[in-house]
């Protein structure tokens, strides 16, 4: 198939760690994520990844929340999902999947992948008006055994392993497990760049992903996506568009102050668009089930 043919599995990151200022489209309730979902399942998304929230915003690890939030999410749309761990810094792996792993006995509240970050990184973000770092002393830790971890957890708990990578030695790190233990195949990889507000991730422009992209070896079945944490994600979104990969958007990444402040639904359009300008359609959930290989 070629990338001409080749849907396009457009992901959507409806709520991160964003407020509501000065982009007013970030979903927080679950009634409101579920909302979010289904409008942009409308405008071809089959992907969603998503946090708990408190209904003024802030983070919200319960096991519960994330039940209602997938329950009344698939009630009305059948996207993959992809939600957050509880990657609170200092927990335990299973503290870290006590927002899902109660979930998973039940298809009405079970996820289809598990986010396994691939590596280490500095997470101090910079103030985009002065220059300067907000914070100064923000370190995210998956050393390799976590990931291992994290790996084995996902085959018992019935997910897809969705391996994240923000710069080479990540994606190192995924190659190098896929050629040391049985992975399932394709390999769902997101290469998440950053925009000038996070440095810890690879420059959000079309050199930035070619340098993630150009890494993946040839004999290793691999579907990847890329998306924008504080920045916009379009100039990438081309390159992946040509090559053969996968988008992922979101007022959650990006107020996109540039496009008017749109919500999710609207940035999917954008994608889906720009996608058909290049021969590919959206992705169906089905379709996009079977590219990244989530079983049915």
């Amino acid at each position: 198939m070629t990338s001409g043919s080749k849907p396009i599995v457009i992901g959507v990151h409806v709520n991160e760690n964003t407020m509501r200022d000065p982009n007013p489209h970030i979903p927080w309730t679950p009634d409101e994520i579920a909302a979010t979902a289904a409008a942009s399942r409308a405008e071809g998304a089959s992907l969603m990844h998503f946090h708990g929230r408190t209904p003024d915003g802030e983070m919200d690890h319960s096991a519960q929340t994330y039940a209602e939030i997938i329950e009344k999410v698939r009630a009305g749309a059948d996207l993959l999902l992809a939600p957050a761990p509880a990657n609170v810094p200092g927990w335990s792996v299973p503290r870290r999947l006590s927002n899902l792993a109660p979930n998973q006995g039940r298809p009405e509240t079970g996820s289809d992948f598990l986010i396994v970050e691939m590596g280490l990184a500095a997470m101090d973000s910079i103030d985009p008006r002065s220059g300067r770092f907000v914070t100064d002393d923000r370190v995210f830790l998956n050393d390799t055994r976590t990931q291992a971890e994290l790996l084995d957890r996902a085959g018992e708990l019935g997910m897809t392993p969705y391996l994240a990578s923000f710069n080479v030695s990540w994606t190192r790190a995924i190659v190098a497990h896929a050629r040391s233990r049985p992975l399932p195949g394709p390999l769902a990889v997101a290469f998440i760049l950053g925009g000038d507000e996070f440095p810890a991730a690879h420059p959000a422009t079309a050199a930035g992903l070619r340098a993630q992209v150009d890494l993946l070896p040839e004999d290793l079945p691999i579907e990847w996506i890329v998306s924008a944490y504080r920045g916009n994600v379009l100039e990438a979104a081309e390159e992946a568009i040509r090559r053969g990969g996968h988008v992922a958007i979101g007022a959650g990444d990006h107020h996109y102050g540039e496009l008017g402040y749109p919500s999710t639904p609207e940035l999917v359009a954008h994608v889906a668009e720009l996608a058909r300008r290049h021969g590919r359609e959206p992705a169906t959930p089905d379709q996009a089930r079977a590219l990244l290989g989530v079983p049915a």
